[in-house]
């Protein structure tokens, strides 16, 4: 029995995007072969074609349609003056020639990247999601991201592709996973019959072209004139440089033999170069299949290494950031850096500083959640998004200071004053006049503050008066009096460092190093656990009042982690036992009794005692001539000079001089960790310093030696054991 299904019946898509990335690789390896090219790319261009295929399948994957007939979708961004001059270009033609039609004219204008960046804006993803499904190339956001970004680096290639409807003996199906057969009318079928007929009785069809075209395509150059010009202008030059070489030949040879060459007719270079069956004949491939016949591989560019406090934006964060925050259409991004507002207080605030031709950006980030996008302020690659919060035009920036060694700066401005951002709406009402950040570094405040400096003087502003810059002098100022008044004596500052400082007695320092690690069984409870082979094996380490639990030894993937503080543990048997706490209830099982016994006595005394958390206090280390003082600047030290002395070190009192480093493999769990110097006074104290970035603690170091007379140790395995 057979039943009639509805005409408007189509059976479900079935698209991945497992391969998203794999074929984003492929699109940009094609890319980096063509901007190796000296000439005009056309047909006859091995990787030229392989790209036009690549970005045919880029469209035609995940149509609803599944037929690749993209052009019903572009053609809803078009003018209709455009759509009329494309139809009118490839005759009577259906939907599938005219995709292939536009994105040969896209190429060969050099059109395509405005396109795809049309099809990055938010309001056009209605159009999205009425031709394509979720999983198609064109709705994955960093795909789509990418491949826009590709073709933004081909606008100096000159594309030189052409078509031909009578090369074709039937329509190219789309490139997808699984093609699906659509029901045609009968008036459409009626149609492509006759069409078949009359190109079956011909040996070649003529364009059939409109009788009526618009007065608009009367008057514009046809685009295949301009091409047959680049195509005639190479062949000349070709044959041209033959006859040079030839003369030339025959001059050393001092004969009177002529070189005869052979040009070739308009027609048969036109012939040649409108063979698009390599371009255009292409196989009902998928995704899959074009993957299957890529090349091997290049070796990978070497990756642009950022300096310390450098911030690098994706291209999804700075076109969102060009849409919707800057002031100008023309602003470009000149530099990025990461800096801290409000440093010496207990509200550290992470924020992004960044430079362009006109403005001085503040922005603060935020993650994004579950529960939704904020809507306008979302972009489309990262995982969070940017809010803006002061902007400094150039024109208003008045005085830059700069603290001692390039830890912190001041930006003052003109009576203008700076704007500022409150719920992503621009105030400019003359209620900001300064704004300040630390660095906390010598080397990337250097680099921050000569950047700074340079886009301010060639701005693109016109600029009434220059900036003023004060290189630590009015710092020194404020810094120096105050501080000498705090200690009651003359001073002289060799040097200082923005750190986090934390004292420790020998006691407190046994009760912290109550530590262990190794290999437990471990499985939730609620599972039945036969033995020690159906459980899981992970490697466990407790660090501070936490048992971090890790997949293995590398320490680079974490299971689960316990606040031993507000856990409980129970003995459950001879090896096992159990930790109840509000990220669940897991047992865990020794292999032997001796380590059960060391676990058992290092979690009880670590839940006895329940140690307050340590407490890291943000200050400026300032390194005199015979000790350190620590010290916290107040909130308008700027202005007032006002600080705090927190504590004095005796520079006779240092006994050793440790140095901490981070891991250096940076997938490990501790490679987020701050480097620290160590100070081992004689009054049985240990005192931490943990400073921004690894060349900061170097350079601290060194000052200190050179101080003190003191050569500094590395922290080591030996070392560990021995203390």
């Amino acid at each position: 029995m057979y039943h009639m299904l509805p005409y408007s019946y189509r059976p479900q898509a079935h698209y991945t995007r497992a391969q998203h990335g794999e074929f984003q690789n492929l699109i940009e390896r094609f890319v980096n072969k063509i901007l190796r090219e000296t000439d005009i790319v056309d047909a006859d261009n091995v990787d030229g074609r392989k790209l036009f295929n690549s970005l045919d399948t880029f469209f035609s994957y995940g149509l609803l349609t599944a037929d690749g007939t993209y052009w019903r979708f572009i053609r809803q961004f078009l003018p209709k003056a455009e759509q009329k001059m494309l139809k009118a270009e490839c005759g009577n033609a259906n939907d599938r020639f005219l995709s292939i039609g536009w994105l040969k004219t896209s190429f060969n204008k050099g059109t395509l990247h405005f396109m795809l960046l049309a099809l990055t804006n938010q309001i056009n993803k209605i159009y999205l999601n009425k031709y394509y499904h979720i999983n198609s190339c064109l709705r994955n956001n960093g795909l789509l991201e990418a491949v826009t970004e590709l073709m933004d680096r081909l606008n100096t290639v000159q594309f030189a592709f052409y078509t031909s409807r009578q090369l074709r003996e039937e329509p190219i199906p789309a490139a997808v996973v699984e093609p699906y057969v659509v029901q045609v009318s009968s008036r459409a079928a009626a149609r492509q019959r006759k069409l078949t007929e009359k190109e079956a009785s011909q040996e070649v069809v003529p364009n059939v072209i409109p009788t009526e075209i618009p007065s608009i395509l009367t008057q514009a150059i046809d685009q295949d004139v301009l091409l047959d010009e680049l195509v005639r202008n190479r062949h000349n030059r070709l044959n041209t440089e033959l006859y040079d070489a030839s003369r030339v030949e025959e001059i050393d040879e001092d004969g009177e033999a002529s070189t005869s060459v052979v040009e070739e007719k308009l027609e048969d270079v036109m012939t040649k170069k409108m063979s698009c069956a390599h371009m255009e004949s292409m196989d009902p491939d998928g995704i899959e299949q074009i993957l299957a016949s890529v090349e091997p591989e290049e070796p990978d560019m070497p990756e642009f290494n950022l300096a310390d406090g450098e911030y690098q934006m994706s291209q999804g964060d700075v076109l969102h950031l060009a849409i919707n925050v800057f002031e100008k259409s023309s602003e470009k991004i000149i530099e990025c850096f990461k800096v801290l507002e409000n440093f010496h207080s207990d509200c550290i605030k992470l924020r992004y500083f960044v430079m362009t031709n006109y403005n001085v950006y503040v922005f603060k980030y935020r993650y994004k959640t579950h529960s939704g996008s904020p809507g306008k302020t979302t972009n489309l690659s990262s995982e969070g998004f940017f809010i803006p919060v002061v902007r400094m035009a150039h024109d208003r920036i008045k005085a830059i200071k700069i603290s001692i060694d390039n830890l912190s700066f001041m930006l003052e401005a003109n009576e203008n004053g700076f704007s500022h951002f409150i719920e992503n709406v621009e105030r400019d009402d003359k209620s900001v006049f300064t704004y300040t950040a630390a660095l906390a570094g010598l080397e990337c405040g250097a680099h921050l503050i000569n950047s700074l400096i340079q886009v301010v003087e060639h701005s693109s502003r016109q600029l009434s008066e220059r900036a003023e810059v004060d290189d630590h002098i009015g710092y020194m100022c404020m810094l120096q009096p105050n501080l000498e008044k705090q200690l009651s004596r003359t001073i002289d500052i060799r040097s200082a460092a923005l750190s986090f400082w934390y004292e420790q007695s020998y006691a407190e320092r046994e009760q912290s190093m109550t530590t262990k690690s190794g290999y437990l069984f471990k499985t939730s409870v609620g599972t039945w656990m036969k033995g020690s082979e159906e459980a899981d094996q992970r490697y466990c380490m407790i660090v501070g009042n936490c048992l971090h639990v890790f997949i293995d030894s590398n320490c680079k993937s974490e299971d689960v982690v316990i606040n031993l503080s507000t856990s409980t543990l129970h003995n459950m048997g001879r090896v096992t036992f159990q930790l109840r706490g509000p990220e669940g209830q897991f047992e865990f099982e020794s292999s032997a009794q001796e380590d059960y016994a060391e676990w058992m006595a290092v979690l009880g005394q670590i839940m006895e005692n329940k140690a307050t958390p340590q407490y890291m206090t943000p200050c400026l280390t300032v390194l005199l001539e015979g000790s350190i003082a620590v010290v916290q600047e107040g909130e308008k030290f700027w202005a007032d000079g006002f600080l705090r002395l927190l504590n004095e070190i005796p520079g006779d009192s240092f006994q050793q001089v440790i140095v901490v480093h981070p891991p250096k493999d940076k997938d490990s769990f501790f490679a987020n960790r701050a480097p620290a110097l160590c100070l081992v006074t004689a009054d049985q104290s240990i005192h931490y310093f943990f400073l921004r970035f690894t060349k900061e603690l170097e350079r601290f170091t060194n000052s200190v030696e050179v101080t003190f007379g003191l050569k500094h140790q590395k922290l080591d395995e030996q070392m560990m054991q021995v203390s």
